[in-house]
């Protein structure tokens, strides 16, 4: 979420989350129509407003505010508190059923769960943390059609809520990081994907998340198809598939790179930028090596011709060692 509340301080407003063209009918009435959605956040969070923020479009979402603090945010683009803890096996969908029966009020279903015995809870608070930073990040993704406030609905609230601006902030330095390092980030969740040739030879050596990625990217699936099938945030499901395009462990489907970003293909001699205009094919494995029209391809008695380079001491870098360390997120 962008900030654009005109506060001291705040984080520069995200493209992305810009006022819709026309203010939405049940827009907050209370002086004129703030300019985006952080904007209402904060009106409303200096109002202590407690009750939701419903956000049209694509795709779309509620935000849970209680006493003016956001408490959840759930949103098609990302997996919620519900679907993370069903889809990651921590509670089954009978004890779901359960905590949702045992449930006394609109905020009660969070208690509910942890008194059933379902969930700890702080493994509960820390993933609704969690939930309401990735829910946040995947709304920014899209611009929004327009909003609209209503009363409480039932779901699973952090004990802990969170400021509007601090969730601003952290979705903005999301958003920057994977612009940095991959593109859009529109385009990343959106992007299908499948196992590079080289992914098989190394999976034994990556961390548990990256090998059960790699399981489930089947050239058909996109990055918030991964998130959803595995139930963990979309943020941290693209990092981590940053890290494996990287390493060169993923293949996008139909070649499709962001604009602006070189290439990180193993490059063929006779091929690229002030190569040879036509393609010189390098002799096969073991092969010797023939005379070929243009420049000779370069490669050194033992390696196969077009070999990446290796590391100073001849040995690459482990994927293992590369991809460890990394904050599994949700």
């Amino acid at each position: 979420m962008s900030d654009g509340s005109g506060v001291q301080g705040a984080a520069q407003p995200v493209p992305l989350w810009t006022s819709p063209p026309q203010t939405p009918a049940g827009a907050h009435a209370h002086g004129s129509a703030p300019r985006n959605v952080t904007a209402l956040l904060v009106r409303l969070q200096q109002e202590e407003y407690s009750g939701t923020v419903s956000v049209s479009g694509s795709p779309g979402g509620t935000i849970h505010l209680r006493n003016g603090l956001i408490s959840a945010v759930e949103t098609p683009g990302t997996p919620s508190v519900e679907s993370a803890l069903l889809k990651s096996g921590r509670i089954t969908e009978e004890g779901w059923a359960t905590g949702l029966a045992a449930t006394r009020d609109v905020d009660g279903l969070g208690a509910a769960l942890v008194g059933q015995g379902l969930v700890g809870e702080t493994e509960l608070e820390v993933l609704c943390t969690a939930t309401i930073h990735e829910g946040a990040f995947a709304l920014a993704l899209t611009r929004p059609d327009g909003w609209e406030v209503g009363g409480p609905t039932r779901t699973v609230l952090a004990g802990y809520p969170a400021q509007p601006q601090s969730v601003a902030e952290e979705t903005v330095r999301r958003l920057a990081f994977v612009t940095d390092r991959w593109g859009s980030p529109g385009e990343l969740a959106r992007t299908r994907l499948r196992p590079s040739a080289s992914a098989e030879r190394v999976a034994g050596r990556l961390a548990p998340r990256h090998t059960a990625l790699l399981a489930i990217a089947n050239g058909r699936r996109t990055a918030r198809d991964l998130a959803f099938f595995l139930g963990r945030g979309l943020f941290a499901v693209m990092v981590d598939l940053i890290r494996m395009d990287d390493l060169g462990l993923i293949q996008w489907e139909g070649a499709r790179r962001p604009a602006g970003r070189p290439s990180t293909a193993p490059r063929v001699p006779g091929t690229g930028a002030g190569g040879h205009s036509g393609a010189v094919t390098p002799p096969p494995a073991g092969s010797l090596p023939r005379r070929v029209p243009g420049p000779r391809p370069r490669w050194t008695p033992g390696e196969k011709p077009g070999a990446a380079p290796t590391s100073p001491g001849g040995a690459e870098p482990s994927p293992h060692q590369e991809l460890s360390g990394q904050s599994d997120g949700l």
